[in-house]
């Protein structure tokens, strides 16, 4: 039997969405097409591959080893045809979007697309705050890279490359009453916090309350960092934040470096650039993590 290379992709697409309509949608096809190539497939394997629970397709035993393996072949595959000559940031073309922490669309964003703004004219960029569904957009949308705190759950689909630490601070109001940064002085105005999504642990603040036992709790959680800022301004609320956020801050905020007992146990967190299996080797991807770990340690 002739076996046909350009099916397996089909395999990923299936076990992505579970549907063989959103499938075609995702391959530009029809959706008999669909049925055509799951059909070659299950001939080429000798396996059903996928079967039908309710209103989804659930993969096999046989087809969850070929999901495992998959991803790496095809970007063998598709390395095959990675041009030799050298790239430039100018050649790149077409959409790109790239998602940030709400802390950093600022102080990482901004610089980020000003650069490829200069160097990537014909790039039309999207930059938005990675979303509760950001590992998902990621693996749908090969053209998506995205910046997130560790540990993130992710699958096999997406790869992974580290990018260093970002630190916290104390944002206030300019006249905010706390003097100094004792934690027992901190713990008398309500706090408010990031919210991460997909971040699969609770905040580093929420943590150490629980783990010294303050007997205090956070007054809010958002993912607006404008939000944040705004309850700061004209109240007694100190948000806990990025200390890359320093910049974006006027005259009418004051920092503060976090309370020793923070200090000495864990205040920083992990950074990672996501994107699809598929861009691994991409020269973008190569770049873009460089820029990303510049801008996180400047």
């Amino acid at each position: 039997m002739i076996k046909d290379l350009n099916l397996l992709q089909l395999i990923l697409v299936l076990n992505e969405t579970r549907q063989t309509i959103s499938a075609a949608k995702a391959l530009n096809v029809s959706q008999p097409t669909i049925s055509v190539m799951l059909r070659k497939l299950r001939e080429q394997f000798n396996d059903e591959l996928f079967v039908r629970d309710k209103n989804k397709l659930e993969p096999t035993a046989k087809c969850l080893e070929l999901i495992d393996t998959l991803p790496g072949l095809l970007e063998q595959l598709d390395n095959l045809y990675i041009p030799s000559e050298a790239w430039t940031l100018a050649d790149l073309k077409g959409e790109v979007q790239i998602m940030l922490p709400s802390p950093l669309i600022i102080p990482i964003g901004v610089p980020l697309i000003k650069k490829l703004a200069s160097e990537a004219p014909q790039v039309t960029l999207q930059c938005s705050p990675w979303p509760d569904n950001g590992a998902q957009v990621l693996e749908s949308n090969r053209a998506c890279w995205g910046v997130s705190y560790l540990p993130m759950e992710v699958n096999k689909t997406l790869t992974e490359k580290a990018l260093g630490f970002d630190k916290f601070m104390l944002v206030l109001r300019a006249d905010h009453p706390l003097k100094g940064n004792a934690l027992e002085d901190i713990l008398q105005y309500p706090l408010c916090i990031n919210i991460i999504p997909g971040y699969i642990q609770p905040s580093k603040t929420e943590m150490l309350i629980k783990k010294y036992d303050l007997g205090k709790h956070i007054a809010l959680r958002s993912n607006n960092m404008n939000l944040m800022l705004e309850m700061v301004k004209d109240s007694d609320f100190i948000y806990i934040t990025s200390t890359k956020c320093r910049s974006a801050l006027d005259e009418s905020y004051r920092c503060v470096d976090l309370p020793s007992e923070l200090l000495k146990d864990t205040y920083r967190r992990e950074l990672a650039l996501f994107t699809h299996q598929a861009n691994r080797n991409n020269p973008f991807t190569d770049w873009l993590h460089k820029e990303l770990i510049s801008l996180v340690q400047s």
